[in-house]
């Protein structure tokens, strides 16, 4: 019973009131109603929303200078080692590489066309092939010709004509 009684005072109130006071209480309840809802729901969730996406924004704009950077270095990168290569004289660059892969060169003859003929003997195929991707990539030299003959588990005997350039 006691919960009936601010229920049924606020009905007397209520029915004291004229008709367009009902209406103007109606309208200002309805108002002070709305604008919590905003103030306490919707303009947080909004504000919420913005921060999160300027943060978005932010760390995409970040991804995007490390992948300029990233390339930009490797185009460095790349620009270096073909310098490097390019003030090396070719038997020399290649005899680097070679010991950089593992493999032994038994015999190196220069060529009349400024190509170079290399000799190994028992190179492991794997080393030998990532040898000459590594030529090509980083210090544009390439095979003219190559000369595989398959010796023991995975080893070979190699004859290569080697030239800078599309060579």
């Amino acid at each position: 019973m006691k919960m009936d009684m601010p229920i049924t005072a606020l009905r007397g109130l209520w029915t004291r009131q004229t008709p367009r006071e009902q209406v103007l209480l109606a309208v200002c309840a309805g108002l002070i109603l709305a604008a919590l809802v905003w103030f306490a729901l919707v303009s947080p969730a909004l504000s919420y929303r913005n921060a999160m996406r300027a943060g978005f924004e932010a760390q995409v704009e970040d991804h995007m200078a490390v992948i300029a950077g990233i390339e930009r270095y490797r185009g460095l990168q790349t620009a270096n080692a073909t310098q490097q290569g390019q003030d090396q004289p070719l038997r020399t660059l290649v005899a680097n590489r070679a010991r950089e892969a593992g493999i032994t060169i038994t015999r190196v003859q220069p060529l009349e066309n400024g190509q170079l003929s290399v000799w190994a003997e028992q190179a492991p195929e794997a080393q030998l092939m990532a040898l000459l991707v590594a030529l090509a990539d980083r210090d544009n030299v390439h095979a003219s010709r190559v000369s595989l003959d398959r010796e023991a588990s995975g080893l070979v005997r190699a004859q290569l004509v080697l030239g800078r350039g599309g060579a």
